[in-house]
């Protein structure tokens, strides 16, 4: 007999383990499916260095998950029952340019706008009244972020209601790089919000793109940059105790290999070595839409052009390689003053074309060295570090495809490229010699989709976030809204709104869809 559960989900990613907590809070016996050997997906820690260091293998901060009533509210009691801690550090970013300029980034405002004026006073005053107006419309924003999007035809026609959405409208479809322009106006400025845009792993240059860099710095300033305490992956294991504590079950080493459909209709998993678990109410893909989509549902019918819509999907324009390193001392930087203390540090470009060059190179498959950020998240969080020690993350920006060799070049030339970057850190902070290095370790970009397959080509947020693959259109035009194109067949994780990174959107959003369509009150399991 195959064993049986009200809802079964494959993959457990972050959002898929907040989307069980509710469901398993609500007493739905609920069941997570998961290839590896920990849940998490990418909201991870290892010691990848040596024991005692411990390493965010992917995501290093929780910025944006600290809006979600999840957090806000404490609704799973994650902070107050299950052990999760945050820390904010106040030093977040000092990006050092050519000429040896140095723009801090704090998490307060004032002391933000006042490196800012150091280089033009005039453009400090442009940088308050930036985030006093993107204040003005955030609350409505985080809500949107947190609820079920409507579909992208009623989200026009709300928008185009009011000046205000009709101004959203237009930084949804314009680049980054424009909106930055719009408000700023000396070029060091300029360059150093964009590094901030491209975090998402976009070209800030590309039309589609401002309304990422519209959100993201109002947003650390209202709610912190979230650091998990004792590793990233402290939120995985507080969800998991949550789950699991309210009767849920988790089963690890276990690869789902479809969908079990009966007729049009979900209901089940089977595993890649043919055992069957089945699904009474919902089966939920935890999991890249171009995963189950058409692999894991062969012999459906899907609607006309559905799967069109997903070979065509736009994925983000640069990928992550990370080099890890465990450090007897920090780093020291002679370049700048007192910066030793932010939580990343990075190497910025004072001349625009140059700048804008680097991004046509990545995207055209030419690595670069010159793309790098230095996370020093023991400055964040000193439990991460045996005492007096140190650590420090390199997270570069390259392509996954190569020009010359393609992505799976990356098997030859990694450890090259991870020397490179370590010996660009070293020209600003000459102490990360060899003797000081006690270990490293790098993951490619094609390590990291090895590590986890839903970053599907290297996607991090596994859709680019231009303005056509956002809300309600997030995976595709027409399912938006969690429910996919078969009976009872749903889908979380970043492929649907509000997107990848550590929100939490995803599952707390598709959790309110399943209540709903399983008759259950949400509320009763927030309080």
């Amino acid at each position: 007999m195959a064993e049986t559960y009200d809802v079964v989900i494959a993959g457990a990613g972050h959002n898929a383990l907040i989307l069980g907590c509710y469901l398993a809070k609500a007493g739905v016996k609920t069941l997570i499916v998961e290839r590896s050997d920990r849940a998490g997906g990418s909201v991870a820690t290892r010691e990848l260095t040596g024991p005692g260091f411990k390493q965010d293998v992917c995501s290093v901060s929780h910025s944006l998950i600290m809006g979600n009533p999840l957090i806000r509210n404490d609704e799973l009691q994650l902070l107050s029952k299950y052990g999760l801690q945050y820390n904010h550090p106040e030093r977040i970013s000092a990006l050092l340019f050519d000429d040896g300029t140095v723009l801090e980034f704090w998490s307060d405002l004032e002391r933000t706008a006042a490196s800012i004026a150091k280089i033009s006073p005039k453009d400090a005053d442009n940088y308050r009244r930036f985030v006093d107006t993107v204040d003005k419309t955030l609350d409505m924003l985080v809500m949107g972020m947190f609820s079920v999007p409507p579909d992208p035809g009623t989200q026009a026609m709300m928008m185009n209601a009011s000046p205000e959405g009709q101004e959203l409208m237009r930084l949804q479809a314009i680049s980054a790089w424009d909106l930055i322009c719009e408000w700023i106006e000396h070029p060091k400025i300029r360059i150093a919000l964009a590094r901030y845009a491209s975090e998402t792993m976009m070209d800030p240059f590309d039309n589609g793109t401002g309304f990422g860099f519209y959100l993201i710095l109002p947003y650390m300033y209202k709610f912190g940059l979230g650091i998990a305490v004792g590793g990233s992956g402290a939120l995985a294991d507080a969800l998991v105790r949550c789950f699991e504590d309210h009767g849920g079950t988790i089963r690890l080493n276990a690869q789902v290999e479809r969908i079990l459909l009966e007729g049009q209709t979900a209901h089940g998993l089977v595993l890649d070595d043919g055992e069957v678990i089945r699904a009474d109410k919902a089966v939920v893909a935890g999991l890249h839409v171009a995963q189950v989509f058409p692999h894991m549902v062969e012999g459906a019918e899907l609607p006309p052009g559905f799967l069109h819509r997903i070979d065509v999907l736009k994925y983000a324009a640069l990928q992550p390689m990370t080099v890890h390193l465990a450090l007897k001392e920090p780093a020291h930087f002679t370049v700048g003053q007192g910066i030793d203390d932010f939580y990343w540090v990075e190497t910025g470009h004072a001349d625009v074309d140059e700048f804008a060059q680097g991004f046509q190179d990545l995207k055209r498959g030419i690595p670069r060295d010159d793309f790098a950020i230095y996370v020093q998240q023991f400055r964040a969080d000193a439990t991460r570090v045996p005492e007096g020690m140190a650590q420090l993350h390199i997270y570069a920006f390259v392509p996954l495809d190569l020009k010359d060799g393609g992505r799976a070049k990356w098997d030859e030339i990694g450890e090259e490229w991870a020397n490179r970057f370590i010996a660009n850190l070293r020209k600003i902070a000459p102490n990360v010699t060899p003797d000081n290095i006690l270990g490293m370790h790098f993951m490619t970009p094609l390590d990291i989709t090895r590590y986890n397959t839903s970053l599907v080509n290297g996607d991090i947020q596994h859709l680019g976030f231009y303005s056509w693959q956002l809300g309600g259109n997030r995976p595709v035009p027409g399912w938006g809204q969690y429910r996919m194109p078969i009976e009872r067949l749903y889908l979380t994780a970043g492929s649907t709104h509000p997107g990848g990174g550590v929100t939490g959107g995803p599952g707390r959003n598709a959790a309110q869809v399943l209540f709903e369509d399983l008759g259950l009150d949400f509320d009763s399991v927030t309080g």
